[in-house]
């Protein structure tokens, strides 16, 4: 083994002088981690889940050859042995199991495949009404760093057409099994999808089903409603069913004010009237009036 001659390794110590040996040179530490055999893994497997999420996630146990056995079912007929392009798209914010899920099933579509992943912007998600949460940079360096994912668009369109396909070189694109018949799914982003279809570039992922729903606020193509259900405040000691209709509240509230008077005329205790007084003969003046007539 070839000792380092800078001046560090000079003036170290011996310990300093071992460190210099293993890292030396642009592939030393392999070679002395090999010498000490220890050959490092190769680290390109994939880590085993959970057994939670075995029970949590239906599609995390799927297999490539399962996933290949579906695409190809799909296809109709086994594709060439090359490297596939396949097109992902969405506004991961924030990336969720059920995203991470889809990108891993579209990389495994194929037995070798290029995953390109679409990330829309905080503009256009803000034009169709979606809340992205995170901004987009955030969202581009998360997905950047996904295991599957092999080059990320950042100005992704919401409505797929021919002209971004030829651009990106994409074979296929991975569309979740459901989506197209989602009433949540914008019509544009419909049309986009339905031109895959006619060009026979679109490849199935299975919809990951979930033991605990997700949140709605995680759901890219579901719109906040604009329309608020005002409650009407229950009179006191009253309540008052969510969302009546105002005739029948104001119907409600004066009700509620004739049954007020008659509890406190219930409650006040009754008073005789007063007695007349006795009856008197009226007086007359010296011209026959009567006084105070």
């Amino acid at each position: 083994m070839r000792r380092s001659t800078d001046a560090l390794s000079v003036l170290s110590t011996d310990d300093l002088a071992d460190y210099d040996v293993i890292s030396d040179g642009p592939r030393s530490m392999e070679s002395s981690i090999a010498d000490l055999g220890q050959t490092p893994k190769y680290a390109g497997g994939e880590p085993a889940p959970l057994p939670s999420a075995k029970e949590k996630f239906d599609t995390v146990g799927l297999t490539a050859e399962d996933i290949q056995a579906y695409v190809q079912r799909s296809l109709g007929a086994p594709p060439d042995a090359r490297t596939w392009r396949v097109y992902v798209d969405g506004v991961f914010g924030p990336l969720t199991p059920r995203d991470v899920l889809q990108l891993r099933q579209a990389k495994l579509s194929f037995p070798s495949v290029q995953l390109v992943v679409g990330v829309f912007s905080d503009d256009i998600c803000a034009e169709h009404g979606v809340p992205s949460g995170v901004p987009h940079a955030d969202r581009c360096e998360v997905v950047r760093h996904c295991r599957w994912v092999d080059e990320v668009v950042p100005d992704a369109p919401w409505t797929l057409h021919e002209r971004f396909l030829r651009a990106r070189h994409v074979d296929y694109v991975a569309i979740d099994e459901g989506t197209s018949i989602d009433p949540d799914v914008d019509r544009e982003r419909l049309k986009g999808y339905d031109l895959v279809k006619s060009l026979r570039k679109a490849i199935p992922t299975r919809r990951t089903n979930m033991s605990t729903p997700m949140p709605k606020s995680f759901d890219p193509f579901k719109k906040e409603k604009e329309a608020k259900v005002v409650e009407q405040e229950p009179p006191s000691g009253r309540s008052t069913v969510k969302g009546v209709p105002t005739e029948l509240a104001q119907e409600s509230e004066a009700d509620a004010g004739r049954r007020a008077d008659i509890l406190e005329a219930l409650e006040t205790p009754f008073e005789e009237p007063p007695e007349p007084a006795p009856f008197e003969e009226p007086k007359i003046d010296e011209f026959g009036t009567g006084v105070g007539v």
